[in-house]
């Protein structure tokens, strides 16, 4: 008897460093969050308390999602190595070893499945707490921006101005003296002039820099009656934007880099220098994008369908509306700095909301006069390029403009300056950010379309350069260049929503989650994990068809296969190399062959009758490849429709007729429908010519002469012979029939024709004369003969 196996005794194992080190982490994120959650329930919070929350939690949520990243892994391998264990089996003693790394294996992975389940369960908290700063955002952006002050039409609005402005001119003089002691106790003098002078340098330099830049880039106007390609004059438009957007922030953020380095900016003043960036960025910005489309001085570059006078008018007004929205910005930081108060900034935000749509109203009502005199000027003159009429679709848009001007003056009548100056500032902003997404656009269509179109040189010459027909690099062209429309469409929109109670911050946040993950189920699906999915689904696709290529022209064509088959393993190698690419784009993501099964079978519940004829062809696809019944190249016959199998696809065969038409058969009625397949296990078929002749004709001379005929010709077998019947007497003549076998069907009618043609000739010049049937002329009578009606019968008889 053998002695029982002895358990093998299990040393304690050391605590996981990784482990360790995750609850390490758990246990700071969730101190965090229970202080954030408690900051949270205060009230009175301000945007940048707001922002500081939120400075606070991105860390600790993404050392919760690297201590996910990193246990997630462990875990499946943990529960995939208990699986090639297995369970144990009552009664059947195991070896110790296995029983003592089941039980480590599953001590480890509970361990680890705890660590995990805590750690999710955290990022969930994380995530609520995120949705909870920015519910917070969003409510205090619109109680700020609904909340109502006086109305411009009351008099202590501007009384109360009037009175800040004293005190306000006071501060700025205390501000400025202080200012200037903080900067003399930090450098002499003579140092301090230095700085101030090299500021001054540096921004005359980077100008002037600037300046000469334009003047070598600047491209000379065309001759007259010569004007220039929508590509040129899109890459004219992107430098003058380019140019003339830099020079001026470059120079601000430079000079103010160097006085910074020396310490003489003290930190109340930090804002009001900021304040001032933004300021000459939007004032650059702003009037690079309107003369970079607008083109006022330069109308051979002109993008927009406008008349000279239009183009100047809407520049004008349009710099206006910049400068206005500079000059708030500067002052509402100034006032900031300086603590001026409420009735002040409310001032200075009706002042620019009622000025922008002051100079917006003046831009419509210009356009209306510039349209009128376009037509008088062109009234008996030729349509030229300057003079181009409003088209009737910005009638629309005008409307809209117009609504928009008259609800900024009611919101400004009405107390709601803050709302009325998020509007005007948010014109002004969607005015430049579309005329650079017009640009951009115009560049995107011009060069795709120009550029790469499929008749140009420079199209033709990139495709032999990367191997492709120029129609496949035309259709690339189309997909990137929607692609980048898409994408330049989205930021614009950011862009022209702005600061809609969601800060950058928050929309950061949003991206990240959509990075981290999505859990459906088991599986949890990132925004990279899907990109790299596609990724690797297009190279493996690239990968299956060119193996399918090599296959069907360089192995097969040498295997001394027969061309069905070679056609048939090719389209199988196909359909194998494209499921696999899917398999593996699949597992990439994290979805396995379980989760798809229970998709498809809840999916059947309600598809499944519509698929049931496109599946019912792909399963009679696969048999047709498989047992090949019908092959390509076959002669074949199905519901009245003959000719030759060309194709055979995963749903349908195409047939080509002998009237050349092309006929597309579902693939389930030729394996669940008859079939005649001339081809199917030889190329040979019989045919029968028939003849007949007076009873003065000697029989066996018949016979002769037509075995001989048969005989004579190549195409005709001689195994089986040839063979002549005698099928009946008739009323005219003898009926005989020569059956006989030919070596490739297709040529069945030629052959027949031939032997028509030997049999006339050898019968005259054997004295043999045709007999003429009566039957053979009435049995192929027309179907739509309609017999004649019954003879009445006669009286008479």
């Amino acid at each position: 008897m053998a002695p029982a196996p002895v358990a093998v005794p299990v040393a304690p194992a050391p605590p996981d460093p990784a482990v360790v080190a995750a609850r390490e982490k758990m246990e700071a994120a969730r101190a965090t969050l229970d202080a954030l959650d408690a900051a949270l329930a205060l009230e009175g919070l301000r945007p940048n308390d707001l922002d500081d929350l939120r400075q606070r939690l991105d860390p600790a949520r993404r050392d919760l999602v690297g201590v996910s990243d990193q246990i997630s892994p462990r875990v499946s391998d943990a529960e995939t190595r208990l699986n090639a264990l297995g369970k144990p089996t009552e009664g059947v003693a195991e070896d110790p070893a296995v029983v003592a790394d089941r039980e480590r294996l599953q001590k480890v992975n509970a361990e680890l499945g705890a660590v995990l389940k805590q750690s999710r369960a955290l990022l969930l908290r994380a995530d609520q707490v995120s949705d909870r700063i920015s519910t917070r955002r969003r409510a205090l952006f619109t109680s700020q921006l609904f909340e109502r002050s006086d109305s411009i039409l009351d008099p202590d609005l501007w009384t109360n101005a009037v009175s800040s402005v004293t005190s306000e001119a006071r501060a700025i003089r205390f501000f400025a003296n202080d200012w200037t002691a903080f900067a003399l106790r930090r450098q002499g003098p003579l140092a301090l002039m230095g700085i101030l002078l090299g500021a001054t340098a540096i921004v005359v330099a980077v100008v002037a820099g600037g300046r000469l830049l334009r003047r070598r880039l600047r491209t000379r106007p065309p001759e007259p009656g010569v004007s220039l390609t929508r590509l040129r004059a899109a890459r004219e438009a992107l430098k003058v934007v380019m140019l003339n957007a830099t020079v001026a922030p470059l120079a601000t953020i430079a000079a103010l880099a160097f006085i910074g380095g020396f310490e003489v900016v003290p930190p109340r003043a930090v804002d009001l220098l900021h304040g001032l960036t933004v300021a000459v960025f939007i004032k650059a910005i702003g009037n690079a994008v309107g003369r970079a489309l607008l083109a006022p001085d330069e109308p051979w570059r002109r993008l927009p369908p406008l008349s000279d006078a239009a183009a100047s008018l809407a520049f004008r007004y349009f710099s206006f509306a910049v400068w206005t929205l500079a000059i708030a910005a500067f002052l509402n930081a100034l006032h900031r700095v300086l603590f001026a108060p409420v009735g002040l900034t409310v001032v200075t935000s009706a002042l620019m909301a009622l000025l922008i749509a002051g100079f917006i109203a003046r831009f419509l009502v210009g356009m209306v006069r510039s349209d009128e005199g376009t037509g008088e000027a062109a009234e008996g003159a030729a349509p030229t390029q300057e003079l181009v009429a409003p088209a009737e679709g910005r009638q629309w848009l005008r409307l809209v403009v117009w609504i928009a001007v008259v609800m900024l003056i009611g919101a400004l009548v009405a107390g709601y300056v803050s709302f009325a100056a998020f509007v005007a500032a948010r014109m002004v902003v969607a005015a430049a950010v579309l005329g650079c997404l017009y640009i951009l656009y115009a560049l995107i269509d011009s060069f795709f379309g120009e550029g790469l179109g499929a008749e140009t040189h420079r199209a033709q010459r990139i495709s032999k350069a990367l191997g492709l027909k120029a129609a496949r690099l035309e259709l690339i062209g189309v997909l990137l260049s929607g692609l980048l429309k898409v994408l330049l469409f989205v930021v614009a929109a950011f862009l022209i929503v702005g600061s809609w109670g969601t800060s950058t911050a928050d929309v950061m946040d949003t991206v990240e989650r959509v990075s981290f993950g999505v859990r459906i189920g088991s599986a949890t699906i990132t925004l990279w994990s899907v990109l790299y999915a596609v990724l690797l689904l297009l190279v493996s696709l690239v990968l299956a068809r060119a193996f399918q290529r090599w296959v069907s022209t360089a192995l097969l064509p040498r295997s001394g296969l027969e061309p069905s088959l070679q056609s048939s393993i090719s389209t199988i190698v196909g359909y194998a190399g494209t499921i696999i690419a899917i398999m593996i784009a699949m597992s990439e993501i994290g979805l396995n062959l379980e989760n798809v099964a229970l998709v498809a079978g809840a999916l059947s519940v309600g598809i499944g009758l519509g698929l049931q004829g496109i599946v019912s062809n792909f399963v009679s696809g696969l048999i047709l490849l498989a047992e090949r019944p019908v092959r390509v190249g076959d002669t074949i016959n199905v519901k009245g429709e003959e000719g030759y199998v060309r194709r055979i696809s995963v749903r349908s065969t195409e047939i080509e007729t002998f009237e050349r038409a092309t006929v597309i058969v579902p693939n389930s009625d030729l394996i669940t429908g008859m079939v005649k397949n001339w081809t199917h296990s030889n190329t040979t078929g019989r045919i029968i010519v028939q003849v007949s002749v007076s009873y003065d004709c000697d029989p066996e001379e018949v016979r002769d002469l037509l075995v001989s005929c048969a005989c004579d010709h190549p195409q005709v077998l001689q195994t089986p012979p040839p063979r002549v019947f005698l099928t009946k007497f008739a009323d005219a003549g003898m009926a005989f029939e020569l059956r006989c076998v030919v070596a490739n069907v297709d040529y069945a009618l030629t052959v027949k024709s031939d032997l028509h043609f030997q049999v006339l000739a050898r019968f005259r010049k054997a004295g043999i004369g045709m007999a003429i049937q009566p039957w053979a002329s009435l049995s192929r009578a027309p179907t739509d003969m309609v017999p004649p009606p019954p003879t009445p019968p006669d009286p008479l008889q």
